[in-house]
């Protein structure tokens, strides 16, 4: 019995992984770069990382095919004398041929 599963499960991940979704790092590196460029130009401080960031899910974009409307909260390293500022983002990862793009589809603090 177990020695028939261990193809199913391979398999099974195997496509897992050639999914085309993209992971929770790198959603969090596109992201945080995205915001670092975002945060830097308006002047508003020194943005470099987030403190936590978790991918809560993706799904196949109607508006744009062959891409991920991806869901996310993030929380933002706290400024002195604040409270760190968590917000549930949604944005849209796609392959560009050589590398994963990303396009920020809006965040709201919770």
């Amino acid at each position: 019995m177990l020695r028939g599963a261990i193809p199913v499960l391979l398999g099974c991940l195997l496509l897992a992984g050639c999914s085309g979704e993209p992971s929770e790092a790198d959603m969090r590196a596109l992201v945080e770069g995205f915001m670092r460029t975002a945060v830097q130009g308006k002047g508003q401080g020194a943005f470099t990382k987030f403190e936590a960031f978790r991918k809560q899910g993706c799904v196949d974009s109607k508006d744009k095919p062959g891409s991920y409307d991806c869901y996310y909260a993030a929380t933002f390293e706290a400024r002195e004398g604040r409270k760190a500022l968590t917000v549930n983002g949604k944005g849209r990862f796609w392959h560009d041929g050589k590398r994963l793009a990303f396009e920020d589809l809006g965040a709201q603090p919770r």
